[in-house]
């Protein structure tokens, strides 16, 4: 039997490898909109220009640069959490372009993600954005970390992950990229990698469950079905529920999935190495299960552990 802390460790990589962003939008912003969630900036010119000045950036890619301009409109809105989980958004995706090898780097700006997670859901717990970005940051601190401290973190992520899709959030910030399809694909990767064990759910309150996973990437891609990202998962789920039940039919319905999903317009930075992902899970459909955003874990080793 495994040790929980190892297990938790495994399935906690999972979720920090989820890949929450579509396409950029186009850095050529001439008017950039003021959000009904900003909608008292409409009257203040100077806070009305730090968020275009902070929305151009971000849009560019420049993204500290644009964190400063939201850190000084959080200063005058005490009571935003829509700036706040943006600054979030923002050090998670610097930090998430910075080299695997820069951890102390990639540990200080997770961790500003994850405090600015926390800020925006201590002003509006039921702010499904703010739920997204809290569970991207802590899952990349454990993935740079590579340890859980507490067994409560899998079982953390799960209860975010289903608090944050009941909310059913609306935001989006084009077609490929809608926080309830993220949502919906994060729950997908974490109930199918997480191990069905009866015991784990005693242990640290959460186990997988691979229906579900099926049900929530169909979800995902319902709302956006041109991603690469959801329809590998979905290839991964079928062949990794194929290949436990021996059913020819769902192995036969991932591989179309996986080659299918190789001739997609690419959306994505990460759009490369998940058709190489896929092409791996097609050389080796067994390993379906234990695929993860940052590497194959191998719950049979944990089961040795």
């Amino acid at each position: 039997m495994s040790r929980p802390g190892t297990t938790i460790s495994a399935l906690v990589l999972l979720v920090g490898g989820v890949s929450l962003l579509g396409k950029g939008a186009s850095a050529q912003v001439s008017a950039p909109e003021l959000p009904a969630a900003l909608s008292s900036l409409a009257g203040n010119a100077a806070l009305g220009a730090l968020w275009s000045e902070g929305l151009v950036l971000e849009r560019s890619e420049d993204l500290l640069a644009s964190s400063t301009r939201y850190e000084r409109l959080a200063e005058s809105l005490p009571e935003s959490s829509f700036i706040r989980w943006r600054l979030s958004r923002n050090y998670w995706r610097f930090a998430e372009r910075l080299p695997v090898a820069d951890k102390p780097d990639r540990l200080l700006y997770f961790g500003q993600a994850d405090t600015w997670a926390d800020s925006s859901l201590a002003l509006e717990s039921e702010c499904g954005e703010c739920i997204m970005w809290k569970i991207a940051s802590l899952g990349r601190l454990a993935t740079t970390q590579g340890v859980v401290k507490s067994a409560r973190s899998a079982s953390t992520i799960g209860e975010l992950i289903d608090r944050g899709i009941a909310l059913r959030p609306t935001y989006a910030d084009n077609a490929s990229n809608a926080t309830l399809g993220n949502l919906y694909y994060a729950g997908a990767a974490f109930y199918r990698i997480v191990p069905e064990w009866r015991w784990l759910e005693w242990v640290i309150g959460v186990r997988g469950d691979k229906e579900r996973a099926l049900e929530y990437i169909h979800n995902a891609l319902e709302i956006s079905g041109a991603r690469i990202d959801y329809q590998v998962e979905l290839g991964a789920i079928l062949l990794c529920m194929g290949n436990e039940a021996g059913d020819p039919g769902r192995i036969e319905r991932g591989e179309r999935v996986l080659h299918d999903a190789m001739s997609l317009e690419h959306l994505q930075s990460t759009d490369a190495m998940d058709i190489e992902h896929a092409r791996i899970m097609l050389e080796h459909p067994k390993r379906a299960c234990s695929y993860s955003r940052d590497g194959w874990i191998e719950l049979d080793q944990l089961a040795r552990h």
